[in-house]
């Protein structure tokens, strides 16, 4: 009921016309959860290096990544970047979403931290 009652007021304002053109401009199910290596706190403090978007698997995210609106974190500072997350920020860019959080405005390099184990 609350899906056919936000499709109604969708359509009654004129935003899209059907809940699948929606999601097919507005991005994809998000089906992986980070795992979480470090604190924020611990990550924004480490050394990072900035490296290129595609070549940041296997890394630890230094800052934040979120697509805006909603405002919901794709990576949060302390998260394990995998390619998985990657294919979905690069899925999100052609898709014309706005990032945010990153200090590169064009989210091409982020602040990573190298894992040490």
């Amino acid at each position: 009921r609350l899906v056919e009652a936000l499709l109604e007021m969708d359509r009654k304002i004129g935003m899209t016309k059907d809940f699948r053109e929606s999601n097919e401009k507005y991005g994809r199910a998000v089906t992986f959860v980070p795992e979480i290596f470090m604190t924020p706190a611990e990550a924004f403090n480490a050394p990072f290096e900035r490296i290129r978007l595609e070549k940041s698997a296997g890394r630890i995210s230094g800052e934040f990544i979120y697509l805006y609106p909603p405002g919901i974190p794709i990576l949060a500072p302390g998260e394990m970047i995998t390619p998985e997350i990657i294919e979905y920020i690069i899925y999100a860019k052609e898709k014309g979403c706005s990032m945010q959080g990153t200090e590169d405005p064009a989210v091409e390099h982020l602040n990573d931290r190298q894992v040490w184990k």
